[in-house]
């Protein structure tokens, strides 16, 4: 029941998009989750789906075309997944590394020729969107004054979006491909147990650790954009904004495992980092991401307390 409700849900959010990027909604998921239950039943034999989802988006894509190669590169991400399940399976650290071929084809989307006709088309969907919610807003009764401050607004909106868009719009078109990544995940693990297979494994957010290359990658980003070259802006900012948001994810798994450690109830952290993300969301990304990736050196998980030693005892 669970996975036909996700499948459903991925069904009507595809409605919602125009063609040909609806139908990632189902087809990354799909391709994920045959790539994963194939590496885990026929090893290195499940190369033939990522070179079937290649052939796909050649054949009816085109070769230039942003949308279709994020088939394949999900379906690499499910067939790592697959490889390396026997024997306890990924961690949850590794299990993100793992969507190292959506964060290469995210990096070299600005060098496509399509890639200036994407962003105008969605800065051209957008448009289109506050264009609408004026009109409605005239319809439900707005005075002047409020249609002019609403419309100034949305102005001053669309141009900042025309200054960042080509920059952030391959780190959107990333974490949008790795959530349904997760949700191809989510189905072969129901899948797996409708066919009587071993249990998928399951990460927990307490052990989360990216590997040290995750690192490279942010350091990477970062010099690109020190390095003030303009072709290569958006690549640097798709480096830096993935490695720095998944060291704010270990950060979180730092403090999740610092004070379950300390006995705090898993509901009061959930509370208490749902109530600092909603108030001051900004220092508390920042902080996360500072924890995380001072955790690379330290590795705060691993330091184990020592007990204080009374003084009326002998050393």
């Amino acid at each position: 029941m669970r996975a036909v409700l996700l499948i459903l849900l991925l069904a009507a959010l595809a409605l919602q998009m125009p063609l040909p990027w609806g139908g990632l909604w189902l087809l990354v998921p799909l391709s994920t989750a045959i790539a994963l239950l194939t590496a885990w039943r026929f090893g290195a034999w499940s190369i033939v789906v990522p070179v079937l989802t290649a052939a796909f988006a050649v054949a009816f894509g085109r070769a230039g075309s942003p949308w279709a190669w994020w088939l394949p590169a999900g379906a690499l991400s499910g067939m790592w997944m697959g490889l390396r399940e026997e024997g306890g399976g990924p961690t949850s650290g590794e299990r993100a590394w793992m969507l190292a071929p959506l964060l290469v084809l995210a990096a070299a989307l600005p060098w496509l020729q399509a890639y200036a006709p994407l962003v105008a088309s969605v800065e051209t969907f957008f448009k289109a969107l506050n264009h609408d919610l004026v009109e409605t807003s005239r319809q439900v009764g707005y005075t002047t004054a409020r249609l002019q401050e609403l419309q100034r607004t949305l102005d001053d909106g669309t141009a900042l979006g025309h200054k960042v868009l080509p920059l952030l719009l391959p780190s959107v078109l990333f974490l949008w491909v790795a959530v349904l990544v997760s949700a191809g995940r989510a189905v072969s693990a129901r899948a797996a147990r409708v066919m009587g297979w071993p249990t998928l494994s399951r990460g927990r957010l307490r052990d989360w650790r990216l590997p040290d290359g995750a690192l490279w990658v942010f350091l990477l980003g970062l010099a690109l954009l020190v390095a003030q070259w303009p072709a290569w802006m958006p690549t640097g900012w798709t480096l830096l904004l993935s490695a720095g948001l998944g060291f704010c994810v270990q950060g979180i798994a730092v403090v999740e495992s610092w004070m379950l450690a300390r006995g705090v109830p898993a509901s009061v952290i959930v509370l208490t980092l749902l109530f600092v993300f909603t108030v001051a969301t900004p220092a508390f990304v920042m902080a996360a991401a500072a924890v995380g990736l001072s955790d690379a050196w330290l590795d705060y998980r691993r330091l184990e307390p020592v007990p204080e030693q009374d003084p009326k005892e002998e050393p």
